[in-house]
């Protein structure tokens, strides 16, 4: 199922989608989406089951329909070797 990418090829992808999402070129949804066919090749049915989430809750991440938790953005994410965490700013008014 996986598509054939040597390391370097997975290591490139991988950076650019990290800048892509870094500079607010992709969002989240597309991040996943495209973790799930550039590295995966993969059915958003497929991949879905691969992650063991529902197909609705994949589809919806994908199209910004939902506003998932964190959690479950990890274990999405986590075949592409993505973590997501939360960073809180202080703001002093």
């Amino acid at each position: 199922m996986m598509v054939r990418l040597t390391g370097e090829q997975r290591k490139e992808t991988l950076a650019q989608l990290e800048d892509d999402l870094a500079n607010n070129i992709i969002g989240i949804g597309e991040l996943v989406k495209q973790v799930r066919t550039q590295l995966y090749g993969m059915t958003q049915t497929q991949y879905a089951k691969f992650i063991k989430v529902s197909d609705k809750t994949l589809r919806d991440i994908e199209k910004g329909n939902t506003d998932p938790r964190v959690s479950v953005l990890n274990k999405i994410l986590a075949p592409g070797g993505f973590q997501l965490s939360v960073r809180t700013v202080r703001r002093d008014i």
